[in-house]
């Protein structure tokens, strides 16, 4: 009996689930399926007019980089200061290329001192030594061929033996020999070197010319000059930091020139056309149009690189880039985020 009610509540407490499960079922599917709210529509315009952000940029900007593994030695200008073209911005410490210019100016004055004395010839000195060999050597040739002649007539009367004759005649070839030479080195001394002797000179002088100019150029590249009348923008790099080759330093626009730079949505991309008309608009001045026209649409589509209104919004999105001219730039400043409508 025992078991038989055992076995009842068991069966019971099923019945009891089943009825549960029945009724509490369909309340969670329709609550699982429930329509998710529809997303907002797009931020374009009625009527099919588009819209896209813009921002005043310089049609000029410059990036300047270092041309030199070194270290800063003074940065003369801050953020917003106004330089013009040729001013010097940045000096490297430039102690080492220094030395190496002073050295190519002393090699190149080397090679050119050699050279001169190669084209005016030999100085008087010089002649005067020459002349003074020839001298003595014909000194000595005249008192050789005396003694030559002498033996030769002792010879001739059994008075001296054959081995002083040879001796005589043998000296007498020596000092006769010795006179060519010194009369030799007096023609060269007169006439100058060689003409091969002058060519070899000359390269030397255009070598070291090349250097020196070399050397000056590399000297040039530790300071650092704005090529342009402009603005400073951003100051990257300060006195102290060490630079490679191509580091950014200073950054230069030319605040005249300026255009609006826009990007268009990859869904709106070959809507618009250079000549449209279009009208800007900035918070900074509510109320104020102004009015312009596409100059350049660009045929790439690329990666979204303003930021949006919607601090929320997306920058995984691709955009086409487009250019714009104004009427008027009055009160626009570079950097300033404008709205801009594309007119049909």
């Amino acid at each position: 009996m025992k078991n038989q009610r055992i076995g009842i509540m068991i069966v019971l407490a099923l019945v009891a689930v089943a009825i549960l499960l029945a009724v509490t079922t369909p309340l969670l599917f329709d609550k699982g399926t429930a329509p998710e709210p529809r997303q907002a529509a797009s931020a374009q315009p009625k009527g099919g007019q588009l819209n896209a952000k813009g921002v005043v940029e310089s049609e000029h900007e410059v990036v300047l980089s270092s041309r030199v593994v070194g270290l800063i030695q003074r940065v003369m200008i801050e953020e917003g200061d106004i330089v013009r073209q040729g001013q010097e911005l940045v000096h490297f410490d430039k102690g080492k290329a220094e030395a190496r210019v002073r050295q190519a100016e002393a090699e190149l004055a080397e090679a050119k001192a050699q050279y001169r004395e190669l084209q005016t010839g030999n100085r008087l000195e010089d002649l005067d030594i020459a002349a003074s060999g020839v001298g003595r050597a014909e000194a000595s040739y005249n008192q050789a061929k005396i003694d030559f002649d002498r033996q030769q007539r002792l010879y001739g009367k059994n008075a001296t033996t054959l081995v002083e004759m040879q001796r005589a005649e043998e000296r007498l070839k020596v000092t006769e020999q010795a006179l060519r030479e010194a009369r030799s080195a007096l023609q060269k001394s007169r006439t100058g070197a060689r003409i091969e002797e002058k060519e070899r000179a000359k390269n030397a002088v255009a070598r070291a010319a090349a250097e020196l100019e070399y050397q000056r150029a590399l000297l040039a590249d530790y300071t650092i000059s704005s090529p342009l009348a402009g603005l400073v923008v951003e100051k990257i790099k300060d006195a102290g930091e060490s630079t490679d080759i191509g580091t950014p330093v200073v950054k230069i626009i030319a605040p005249e020139q300026v255009r609006v730079r826009a990007e268009l949505e990859e869904t709106d991309a070959g809507k618009v056309h250079e000549g449209q008309p279009v009208e800007v608009t900035s918070d900074t001045y509510a109320g104020k149009v102004y009015k312009g026209k596409v100059t350049k649409v660009f045929p790439v589509i690329q990666k979204k690189t303003q930021k949006s209104f919607d601090p929320m919004a997306s920058f995984d999105i691709n955009t086409q880039k487009i250019h714009i001219s104004l009427d008027d730039y009055s009160g626009l400043k570079n950097g300033m985020t404008l709205t801009v409508r594309f007119l049909k």
